[in-house]
């Protein structure tokens, strides 16, 4: 059965240690959640996606920021590219090379759904997709910027052991360059509710991806 505490962000809420590589007022794509599969399937998702840990800056105060979101199609366009590139650096190189990625409007539907809840943690009735989550003020990240922060968590992952390094997170990187993954689709939203960032901080950015067939198995290899 699939594992879903391991997934959200709030069971308890870790501690948010500040992250020196990013300048931006907060980062959360460290908090995010990687796939998992529907429950009927009986699987689990690879250890390296198990290690929920939060990171996150602690912003400063500063007026309230007017960011816009992105028109749809330039949205989808942005993160259909973004996970393709990232899918070309994998490391070690797949052989074969990895099938790109294309955009699914069920996944996107099941994303835009939960993005509008404003919730960051991962949703719990997602069936059968797997998942990422970002979250961080307005204007912080672009949205190629968001596939990025997973993707370079692909520094901390182990391919011939499978594993992340110790006290480091890397399923949301495994998830993006699973090979039997073929689709994807996310939504991004701004919230004024249920800020992970605190009271001072009440607007806010959600970014969900959801993907098909999801990725993340215990004792599978992203490829």
């Amino acid at each position: 059965m699939h594992e879903r505490a391991s997934w959200r962000i709030i069971a308890p809420m870790p501690s948010l240690p500040p992250v020196s590589r990013w300048s931006a007022l907060v980062l959360l794509p460290l908090l995010l959640g990687c796939g998992g599969g529907a429950k009927a399937q009986g699987r689990r998702p690879v250890a390296p996606g198990r290690q929920a840990a939060s990171s996150a800056t602690k912003p400063k105060p500063a007026p309230e920021p007017r960011a816009a979101l992105p028109s749809a199609k330039e949205f989808s366009r942005d993160m259909v590219t973004a996970h393709n590139l990232a899918r070309t650096g994998a490391r070690p190189a797949p052989k074969p090379p990895l099938p790109p990625l294309v955009w699914s409007s069920e996944a996107e539907r099941k994303a835009t759904a939960w993005a509008k809840s404003c919730r960051f943690e991962h949703n719990p009735d997602r069936g059968d997709f797997g998942e990422n989550l970002a979250a961080a003020t307005p204007g912080a990240w672009t949205t190629s910027q968001v596939v990025k922060s997973w993707a370079d968590e692909s520094s901390d992952y182990d391919y011939r052991r499978n594993t992340c390094a110790k006290g480091k997170v890397c399923g949301h990187y495994t998830q993006v360059v699973w090979r039997k993954t073929v689709t994807v689709g996310c939504a991004t939203v701004m919230c004024n509710k249920n800020s992970p960032f605190g009271a001072q901080f009440p607007t806010w950015q959600l970014w969900v991806c959801n993907y098909t067939p999801p990725g993340n198995w215990v004792g599978q290899r992203p490829y």
